[in-house]
């Protein structure tokens, strides 16, 4: 039987949906334990699956992740601030990168 090539089967890539937030909730709860090596390896899972399935994290779980060492951002892990300007501001306590996004208005 030929070897199938093309795109992945729905099923699979709803079980890397899956895992991909599994792994992410781990990564919450060891970071809330201390265990800042193991939240940063559950991340670094997790990007891999998203990467190897081709499916995109949400705004939510990317905006929990620093793009430059991979630590899970929490209250423990980063610096939160809001600018007069508009801008979040989210510096990672563990290589100092800075991250600004713009807070969305609903007046």
């Amino acid at each position: 039987m030929p070897r199938r090539t093309g795109r992945r089967t729905k099923s699979q890539e709803k079980i890397a949906i899956d895992r991909i937030d599994k792994l992410l909730d781990l990564a919450r709860k060891s970071s809330q334990d201390k265990e800042y090596e193991q939240s940063k390896r559950f991340v670094e899972l997790a990007l891999l699956i998203s990467k190897r399935y081709n499916q995109r994290l949400t705004k939510i779980q990317r905006l929990q992740i620093c793009r430059k060492c991979n630590s899970f951002l929490d209250s423990n892990t980063s610096k939160n601030r809001i600018s007069s300007k508009g801008w979040k501001t989210i510096t990672c306590l563990d290589c100092g990168s800075i991250i600004r996004h713009g807070l969305s208005h609903s007046d």
